[in-house]
């Protein structure tokens, strides 16, 4: 029952990352234009140190989310009430749900899921208007 709350959470979660200097050099123009935002908002299980967290978040970051198509960059923030806000930014809808249906059943991505709060979970799918550098 967990393993299925995990995965709903992951499917609907999984955008989120930042990917390496060289990765974005290696990009060109087209690649990086963004054509979906998510955002989401959670907090993390009782007992589970920011530190700890930030250190799964990264192991996933770099060995799954930076490696899907699509993928451009991600923003993971903490807010003083322990609010965390993470912002991904994908080439379009289809790379998003791509990865998300991957994240599913990929076990490098269990470990991050499990640190988080289920029912603090809120994710918006957004289309960018402004975005500046």
């Amino acid at each position: 029952m967990n393993k299925i709350i995990l995965i709903g959470l992951a499917t609907a979660f999984i955008m989120s990352c930042n990917p390496s200097t060289q990765n974005k050099k290696e990009m060109t123009m087209e690649q990086q234009t963004v054509g979906m935002v998510e955002i989401t908002t959670f907090k993390l299980n009782q007992g589970v140190t920011t530190k700890d967290f930030e250190k799964t978040a990264r192991s996933m970051q770099k060995d799954f989310l930076e490696k899907q198509n699509g993928f451009i960059k991600r923003t993971l923030t903490v807010s003083e009430d322990s609010t965390w806000t993470d912002v991904v930014f994908w080439k379009d809808q289809e790379s998003a749900e791509k990865t998300m249906k991957l994240s599913e059943t990929s076990e490098l991505v269990l470990p991050f899921m499990e640190k988080i709060e289920f029912n603090s979970v809120k994710m918006n799918l957004t289309t960018p208007v402004i975005i500046e550098e």
